[in-house]
């Protein structure tokens, strides 16, 4: 073997700062105490004003290798700027106010070493807010990791790991124009070139609060315009061009909140239909796992409209449920995987 490749670094841990410092020990210690070492970890401070350099610094750890912009660049350039100071054959992505379970490096880096399709993968996590906590589950499959593409983000930011030579081998940043869908967009670059995917296992604590980024309102038409530029984009891919009408269904189903009217429910039926057969037609996404989308987003808008009960009636003398062709075990145990899911929440 080459002495240059013996000597490369296995994972690149990239955690960005920007005044961090209430949860920011917790987060470094997560993965100090990781048991997997071959690793460096990589903290850009992003001109923080509170006491993030002071503790990032009193740690002695040879693997922490602390950047500092000489002013806050935002959450997008700071993360490119980490991406080429990068060595490791993985980047490992993590948040200043999250909590790296022990084994998740090891477990990551386990699974993309044995899936070399796969660009860039992610894992279930625990989030946490206000004390509570509640498990949060993605696609686990690449086929079906791709078809929930279409509609949202695959894997959670956090909780990735990213082969690198995909990034650098075809030029892929996080893109400014996607501001706070910037995650989302990386993962449709990507899948251009690889596959997705994630670990059916929690490795992350995600905690939710209220110095989050994600949490404050203000920033909401940023976001929601970058998630309306690549759904648009997903939705060309079957030749479909939308509709204001049509645009407000979809992204209604995407984000999975309550329709206004039921006329918007049964418009959805027809509009989820007409995705369906599209994609038979051209198959950009594998039908099967695409259908399976389908199901669980018009599950979850009619129970969401109806209730529990006249929801899953609703949605079982649907157009939508009757022509998409899946076995029917698998359509009784996604009834069955809602139902059990709504009584642990009532």
């Amino acid at each position: 073997m080459d002495s240059a490749l013996k000597n490369l670094i296995k994972v690149s841990v990239l955690m960005p700062v920007f005044n961090g410092a209430k949860y920011l020990r917790e987060s470094i210690e997560s993965i100090l105490s990781q048991d997997f070492s071959d690793y460096e970890f990589i903290i850009i401070n992003d001109g923080s004003t509170d006491e993030s350099v002071e503790i990032i610094k009193s740690y002695n750890d040879a693997r922490i290798k602390l950047i500092s912009n000489e002013k806050n660049l935002g959450l997008i350039s700071t993360l490119n700027k980490g991406i080429q100071l990068c060595k490791g054959e993985y980047i490992v992505r993590m948040d200043c106010d999250d909590i790296s379970f022990k084994d998740r490096i090891k477990f990551q880096v386990a699974f993309m070493d044995k899936y070399k399709n796969i660009g860039a993968s992610g894992s279930f996590y625990k989030l946490l807010r206000n004390n509570k906590s509640l498990d949060f589950n993605f696609p686990v499959h690449y086929n079906e990791t791709k078809a929930f593409l279409f509609f949202n983000s695959p894997i959670a930011h956090p909780a990735s790991i990213i082969r690198r030579s995909v990034l650098i081998d075809n030029n892929i940043f996080y893109k400014s124009d996607f501001k706070h869908a910037e995650d989302f967009r990386l993962w449709l670059d990507i899948s251009k070139h690889s596959d997705l995917a994630n670990i059916k296992k929690k490795l992350l604590l995600y905690r939710v609060h209220e110095n989050q980024i994600t949490g404050n309102l203000n920033l909401s038409f940023d976001k929601n315009k970058s998630l309306n530029i690549i759904r648009t984009e997903q939705l060309e891919k079957l030749s479909i061009y939308p509709s204001v009408e049509q645009m407000i269904l979809h992204t209604t189903i995407c984000e999975g909140t309550k329709f206004k009217t039921f006329s918007q429910l049964v418009l959805a039926d027809e509009w989820l239909l007409q995705l369906t057969l599209k994609n038979k037609e051209k198959l950009i996404f594998n039908h099967l796992y695409f259908q399976k989308i389908i199901l669980e987003r018009w599950l979850r808008a009619c129970i969401n409209f109806l209730g529990i009960k006249k929801g899953i009636s609703f949605f079982i003398k649907s157009k939508t449920y009757k022509m998409i062709n899946l076995p029917f075990k698998l359509k009784l145990e996604l009834l069955i995987s809602f139902y059990n899911s709504w009584k642990r929440k009532n």
